[in-house]
């Protein structure tokens, strides 16, 4: 990214996948968001107990460096045009200026088939982005207008 742009530091994704789950389903849902970038990241996994004892594997995985911008523009060429509108109104909603983190949800399902589409269902892969301070929401919008990820 140029000198005085918005910058995202790092990309956190994680989910969950439950008994009832294949979890290398899961693990591929995850990485359809990019598949270029993140078949080059290691996926973490950690088992963790569900309210009644059953097995629920959380999936992490974690994009920084130079893997940011890609991941953000190989996640841009995977919305339609009608998610690419959503998104400029999901940035005012979900991004937390004091934190410089931009909150997505992404329906589990659509990532398996390929697709991205923002959710606000249970069943997500959630992405948060990260950027360098805090940048205004203005700002962060005009960075990803020109990563191609708003419309």
């Amino acid at each position: 990214m140029l000198k005085g742009r918005v910058r995202a530091l790092r990309v956190e994704i994680a989910t969950h996948a439950h008994a009832t789950e294949d979890e290398e389903r899961v693990v591929k849902a995850v990485v359809n968001l990019a598949p270029n970038v993140l078949r080059r990241v290691r996926v973490g996994r950690v088992v963790l107990e569900g309210h009644y004892g059953n097995p629920i594997t959380r999936i992490t995985v974690h994009v920084s460096g130079s893997d940011v911008e890609e991941f953000l523009r190989e996640f841009a060429s995977r919305l339609g045009p009608n998610e690419k509108r959503m998104f400029r109104f999901l940035i005012r909603e979900r991004y937390d200026a004091s934190s410089g983190r931009l909150f997505l949800r992404v329906s589990k399902q659509d990532a398996f088939l390929g697709h991205v589409r923002f959710s606000d269902g249970d069943d997500v892969v959630r992405v948060v982005v990260v950027f360098r301070g805090s940048p205004s929401v203005d700002d962060v919008i005009k960075e990803f207008e020109e990563l191609g990820l708003v419309a």
